[in-house]
């Protein structure tokens, strides 16, 4: 009869339960809420009047009490010296004897003594009170709560005593049990946000309830209209002790007044029995119209949800039918949207190959054989191959490379790693077995590729893992394999395994870096100095810092390690600056010891073009008591050779004597030599430890110094290690030693030891010149860096 679900709804709802229900309800309301309501408000005035007088009988007792205490022998006293033992004593006594929730001391200070003796502010109102002598019993609150509270000073104005009892949901129901009908009871205090804020869900209505019985003094119990419903309330004023504005609120429930009327209630609820069969009678002829393609369309979403696609057919024409189709067609969008979503998740949105989430996907899915073997394969130079070629071939030769890949292991999950390196997995019975057929990818992967009218020729590398155990994740077996590729490019080498040994743990030493400040603080690190000597004057005039660690747990760190972590994640400069500020302390150490010597320290190639660094080290060299040398490395201009010469260039003019470390075993530029503004050239010490012994060091040594003194610098010759070594340079002009023949690096006290010696500072002149001294030199050992 009807075709649209309204039109059948609206019917049967206004048709049916409207001529059983709304005439007798409507009616039976208007009856009974007229007498109930005025009978309500009779009882709740009797019983504000039992309440109020039960509540003045509990202030005068606690009031009464808190004065005997405040008489006590003692108190007075205790307070004003601070007795604490007294005062919780006397403050457990009143609540023993008051049935008290609370009890303090306020003194004179406005500080609050407490049971357990802490001490804290008074709340202000409280001391306002408190100060102008108006302390009535009233309501009191303490820790965001509210007490009944009463307070008595002290003798002597030493204070004052206070005891409250606490306004709870148990003293409410205490007071409730006082009613003949059944009343809830509330004491509820105005704040910034009103009555009773944060207590009930209504508290905005009952605030403009209270404002109205308030200000209408003597207008009695009114109508409370709320979430919780209807009902009669009556809100009485309550006296405060701190100036907290409370009321006592009475509310009796309109549906507990007209409980007597229950017999009527049953025959109004037998009559809507009588209407609510009517209209299941009535709707009974419609379910099955409803509850069909309802049932359908939900077993079809249940199915949707767990990912599987069904067309729902509906045989009504009604907006279930329509429905339906809507149904449908959204199924057919998210059927699209998913397999584009999953093109986009698994597949790398340049060349359409698998990336690396596709790549863990499937190895976690599949079962790990010990022989698997996982390869990254790196093209090699792609940056510069890109930018020859650019962006969009560059992709296509990724693509390309990716699909010989994918026909040479056709079943092997294969994945782009990254912008230069793919990755696959294959099974092989040993490692030699996957370095052969590593090689054999190389040499197929390595054709020429053909981009356009462009023919590219690839190279490429190798990096393999296994997996460590059962329980490695696929991310940490792609991690190894990008390491492994990293590894073999370090080696010269085409295809390699992972070395879990020169890896190391990285995590290990990286946490090195979060405890070297306090190394610093802690005199862990340190500094050493290795003194140089000079040839013309005879004597020990400079010395170089070296950093070291001496670690609680691991011992002493090779500065090797260190020292390039520090460079690597910023910990530098701290470093560096640590040292100057010790150089310049141990200058002065050794001026008053009488030595004024020069003290070289190393400057780290990641400073040199740091502007800010090199006018902070400039100003620290002026604070030295004698001369510092900063020692870097020629190769270190070349990242910023600008700013690196300027920084120099202010290191001279700060008076500070620059030093060419390690020359000779980087690549040395005659070009960075003839540019830097260098007072000293020190000769690296794989030259000189074979100069005895090898002829072409020694002449290489030799033309070093020449060119050094024509371009006015002075030459150190280091890692001097034994007397014919030490002799030979003597005798080619070197103007300074440094090594293990002169002294290990030494600490301070050791340092000025040896400048005090002139036992082995004679030594060194008759090895200088060739003779064969009595002074056994220092033990030789490996120098560290």
């Amino acid at each position: 009869m009807f075709r649209r679900l309204r039109v059948k709804l609206t019917f049967m709802y206004a048709g049916l339960l409207s001529l059983a229900l709304l005439l007798i309800g409507a009616v039976a309301y208007f009856v009974i809420a007229d007498n109930t309501q005025k009978l309500a408000e009779q009882q709740l005035a009797n019983t504000t009047r039992v309440f109020t007088h039960t509540w003045a009988l509990r202030l005068e007792h606690l009031e009464d009490a808190a004065t005997r205490t405040a008489q006590a022998e003692g108190l007075a006293d205790a307070v004003a010296t601070r007795n604490d033992a007294v005062i919780r004593a006397q403050l457990a006594d009143l609540r023993a004897r008051s049935h008290a929730d609370i009890a303090f001391v306020v003194t004179r200070e406005g500080l609050v003594i407490t049971e357990t003796g802490a001490s804290s502010s008074v709340s202000p109102g409280l001391q306002r009170a408190l100060a102008s002598n108006q302390t009535p019993p009233g309501v009191l609150r303490e820790n965001g709560e509210l007490y009944q509270g009463a307070a008595a000073m002290l003798p002597g104005g030493h204070g004052w005593i206070i005891a409250g009892g606490y306004l709870g949901s148990q003293q409410m129901d205490d007071l409730r049990a006082l009613s003949t009908i059944p009343v809830q009871v509330t004491v509820l205090a105005r704040d910034a946000q009103g009555w009773g804020a944060g207590e009930t869900p209504d508290h905005a209505t009952l605030g403009e309830f209270i404002d109205q019985s308030l200000r209408a003094e003597g207008a009695g119990a009114r109508r409370l209209r709320s979430e919780e419903g209807n009902a009669i309330a009556l809100a009485t004023p309550l006296p405060s002790l701190d100036g907290t504005e409370a009321v006592l609120l009475l509310r009796h429930s309109l549906s507990s007044a007209i409980s007597p009327y229950r017999a009527l209630f049953n025959t109004l609820i037998f009559i809507g029995l009588a209407g609510v069969a009517l209209l299941i009678a009535g709707t009974w002829f419609l379910a099955r119209g409803i509850t069909q393609p309802l049932s359908t369309l939900e077993a079809a979403a249940r199915k949707l949800r767990e990912g599987v696609y069904e067309t729902v057919v509906v045989g009504t024409k009604d907006e279930f039918s329509r429905l339906a189709e809507s149904f449908n067609a959204m199924t057919g969008a998210i059927r699209e949207r998913e397999r584009r979503i999953s093109q986009l998740a698994f597949h790398d949105g340049e060349t359409r190959l698998p990336n690396r989430v596709a790549l863990e996907r499937k190895l976690n899915a599949a079962a790990r054989p010990e022989r698997l073997y996982l390869a990254a394969i790196g093209v090699d130079r792609f940056a510069h191959v890109r930018g020859a070629i650019g962006y969009a071939l560059a992709g296509e030769l990724v693509r390309q490379l990716g699909g010989r890949l994918a026909h040479l292991a056709p079943n092997a999950p294969m994945a782009r790693l990254s912008s230069d390196v793919l990755g696959v997995a294959f099974i092989a019975t040993s490692e030699a077995d996957a370095l052969k057929r590593a090689h054999a990818l190389i040499a197929n992967l390595e054709q020429s590729v053909s981009l356009g009218e462009h023919v590219i020729d690839v190279h490429v590398t190798i990096g393999m893992a296994q997996p460590s155990g059962k329980e490695e994740t696929s991310s940490a077996m792609i991690e190894r394999a990008s390491i492994a590729l990293d590894q073999t490019r370090q080696r010269g080498q085409k295809a390699g395994m992972y070395d879990e040994a020169a890896y190391g743990d990285p995590a290990r030493n990286l946490s090195l870096m979060g405890e070297m400040r306090r190394a610093l603080e802690s005199g862990a690190i340190y500094l050493a100095h290795q003194p140089k000597y000079n040839f013309r004057t005879g004597r020990i005039d400079s010395a170089e810092c070296l950093v070291r660690w001496r670690h609680p747990t691991r011992g002493n760190i090779a500065p090797d390690l260190f020292v390039p972590m520090a460079e690597d994640t910023g910990h530098i400069r701290a470093l560096t600056e640590w040292v100057l500020e010790r150089a310049i302390a141990d200058q002065k150490v050794l001026k008053d010891a009488g030595h004024p010597i020069k003290l070289a320290v190393n400057i780290s190639a990641r400073l040199l073009s740091d502007t800010d660094f090199a006018k902070r080290a400039a100003a620290l060299a002026r604070q030295a008591p004698h001369q510092l040398c900063f020692e870097i490395t020629e190769t270190a201009v070349i990242d910023n050779p600008t700013a690196a010469l300027e920084n120099i260039e202010l290191f001279a003019a700060s008076g500070v004597h620059v030093a060419i470390d390690d020359y000779g075993s980087g690549l040395s530029s005659l070009a960075y030599l003839k540019q830097l503004p260098a007072h000293e050239l020190k000769i690296d010490k794989l030259f000189v430890q074979n100069i005895t012994s090898s002829q072409r060091d020694a002449l290489l040594v030799r033309s070093t110094i020449d060119l050094a003194h024509g371009l006015g610098m002075n030459v150190t010759a280091e890692g001097v290690e034994t007397p014919a070594a030490f002799a030979l340079l003597a005798s080619m002009n070197c103007d300074l030693a440094q090594g293990y023949l002169i002294s290990r690096p030494a600490s301070l006290e050791e340092l000025i030891a040896l400048l005090s010696d002139d036992r082995r500072l004679q030594f060194y002149k008759q090895t200088a010149l060739g003779a064969s001294p009595a002074l056994a030199p220092a033990p030789s050992q490996p120098k560290q860096a």
